[in-house]
């Protein structure tokens, strides 16, 4: 009987992970979803609801050039970075199409890889570290880079 039971309780239990795997994959994937599409419509309420509130962001541009840290700091940086936030009559149409999505899963931590850009002018790198909090995942950590075509000369 135990022969035959062990076998069976590794089968059982790797398929239960694996499930939880793929349900937690999905999960971030729809929280990335939301993340950009409050971005897209420049809506402030649920696109700052996508962070944790200790959450760390390098910014792509030379003016942010330093780390900026927690709710307070990264949220006076959003908003003068896109005041359009503020304003809902603001006509400023982003165009944000996450593109080679890559999620890793380690935990309660998700790594999100993606560009942004058709890559032929420029080609932008996002990375958002993402955790699992109250069954919500949200950005901890969001990095974001750029390349242009004249850093590849």
């Amino acid at each position: 009987m135990n022969i035959i039971c062990k076998p069976l309780l590794v089968v059982f239990f790797s398929c239960i992970i694996f499930n939880a795997k793929a349900n937690d994959s999905v999960a971030v994937r729809l929280s990335v979803e939301k993340f950009v599409a409050a971005f897209n419509a420049l809506l402030w309420e649920p696109f700052k609801k996508s962070f944790t509130d200790d959450a760390s962001i390098f910014f792509p541009d030379w003016e942010q050039a330093v780390r900026k840290a927690g709710k307070k700091e990264i949220e006076k940086t959003w908003l003068e970075i896109f005041p359009e936030f503020k304003d809902s009559a603001n006509t400023l149409q982003l165009d944000i199409t996450p593109r080679d999505m890559l999620i890793q899963l380690y935990g309660k931590t998700a790594i999100v890889t993606f560009h942004l850009g058709s890559g032929k002018k420029y080609l932008a790198r996002r990375t958002l570290v993402m955790i699992k909090r109250k069954k919500e995942w949200k950005i901890a950590h969001l990095h974001a880079s750029v390349l242009s075509a004249a850093d590849n000369k």
